[in-house]
């Protein structure tokens, strides 16, 4: 080969802790211009000593330790605290791998290995449930993860990125985390102390330099720990505030639900005085003018024919209304109704059928349907065809009054072009239950 290869292990103090840096460097063997060669792993010998290192000096990236293992997200959880490590450690160095391992043996995997040959490069995770996954996805406020693609969460602000293939090859997951960390600065070493350059030190000399540079040290962790000490006062002043906003929308609400249920109170209230007066209105009506109650629908039906002079009536109207009997024939099923067709046969031009649904519920509180459906017709068309005035009219309208037991449909014909409403049938229900 063309090149040179020099490893070089360094290990020294560096930001008050004791860590160690192992470059392998491929120089040039003679001044040729040659194409530059790809970052690659140490070798094995110097990977196993890493190894060794990590498990004996306890290194950490963030509130991460960096050990020779991989890390297992199983629960929902698990995977909402990976997501808080990616946003919220802005001390954190290195990326991590992702690998969904959901129905894989750990034989398969992809990335299980590179735990041991990434040690102090990368981090590596495994997710075993779609939970995880989910919970990391909801956390980050994007979908990342993917049980079919391997992920690289990078330190911020790099975002994270996903090898777009199910079966990537060890080089494409490598490579680029290789290069990453080949283009990092190689560790600081501190000069040595002045007083191991004299030629003939004595033992007060190596003592005063020993003890200055284990109080810079001690330096540098204090601002370290001064330095994550404000941020947990920003984040703690934040959730306060978050806190403090949560607690006057509560109390507002609280309000609103007391004014709310004040206003309810009073409305039933005065419905039961409502509904009080009308008992005694009906009750002094029957006594007065006893012609004037319907107790029957059949009654309601023949003094429609007379007072809603703008209705038509099939003789099927009067015939299926004679059949109806049962608890408080007089409910919404009575004159009311007709009446209230009636203001609307005169309006249709304002009024279609597309717009009677919305203005009988809203201003009368009926319950109008403009049609059947088609399934309904082809089973049971007869029933709704009526005869009247020697015409074949088609009664797929109606209205819905009364409520449970005492629920009547108001079959009608509806013709837009004329102006004309007739009422055919008045029944239970159609011979279709659903309908």
């Amino acid at each position: 080969s063309s090149f040179k290869k020099t490893t070089i292990l360094t290990v020294a103090p560096n930001n008050g802790r004791l860590v160690f840096d192992v470059r392998v460097h491929n120089e040039p063997g003679r001044d040729s211009i040659v194409p530059r060669k790809r970052a690659e792993l140490p070798p094995r010998a110097v990977i196993e000593l890493a190894c060794a290192i990590a498990n004996m000096i306890e290194v950490y990236d963030a509130e991460r330790r960096v050990a020779p293992s991989v890390r297992t997200l199983a629960t929902s959880l698990d995977g909402e605290a990976l997501a808080a490590d990616v946003l919220s450690a802005p001390t954190r160095r290195l990326p991590i791998i992702v690998e969904s391992t959901i129905g894989k043996s750990p034989e398969s995997t992809l990335t299980g290995a590179l735990a041991i040959d990434l040690i102090g490069i990368a981090h590596v995770v495994h997710v075993t449930s779609t939970d995880a996954i989910a919970g990391f996805n909801q956390f980050f406020g994007s979908v990342i993860l993917d049980r079919n693609y391997v992920s690289i969460l990078w330190p911020k602000p790099e975002h994270p990125s996903t090898i777009a293939t199910s079966q990537p090859s060890r080089e494409q997951i490598v490579d680029p985390i290789l290069a990453a960390a080949a283009l990092q600065p190689a560790l600081a070493v501190q000069p040595l102390p002045r007083a191991m350059n004299q030629s003939r030190p004595t033992s007060p000399q190596i003592t005063d330099t020993s003890t200055a540079t284990q109080l810079a040290m001690l330096r540098h962790e204090i601002e370290e720990h001064r330095l994550h000490i404000e941020q947990l006062d920003e984040e703690l002043e934040r959730t306060e505030n978050d806190r403090d906003e949560f607690s006057e929308l509560l109390e507002e609400e609280q309000i609103r639900v007391e004014e709310l249920t004040t206003e309810i109170s009073l409305l039933r209230g005065r419905l039961s005085a409502v509904i009080l007066q009308a008992v005694d209105l009906e009750a002094e009506l029957e006594r007065a003018k006893p012609e004037r109650v319907l107790r029957r629908v059949l009654d309601a039906v023949n003094r429609a024919r007379t007072e809603c002079v703008n209705l038509e009536f099939a003789r099927s109207a009067f015939e299926t209304a004679d059949k109806l009997q049962g608890p408080n024939p007089r409910g919404d099923s009575g004159i009311e109704c007709f009446q209230v067709v009636q203001d609307v046969a005169w309006r249709s031009d304002t009024f279609p059928s597309a717009g009677l649904t919305s203005y009988l519920r809203d201003t009368s509180g009926l319950d109008f349907v403009a049609r059947i459906g088609e399934d309904t017709i082809n089973r049971h068309g007869s029933w709704y065809t009526i005869t009247h005035n020697g015409e074949s009219l088609h009664i797929g309208a109606h209205l819905r009054a009364g409520k449970n037991r005492t629920l009547n449909r108001i079959y009608l014909h509806v013709d837009s072009n004329r102006k004309r409403i007739v009422v055919g049938k008045i029944v239970a229900h159609g011979p279709d239950s659903t309908s």
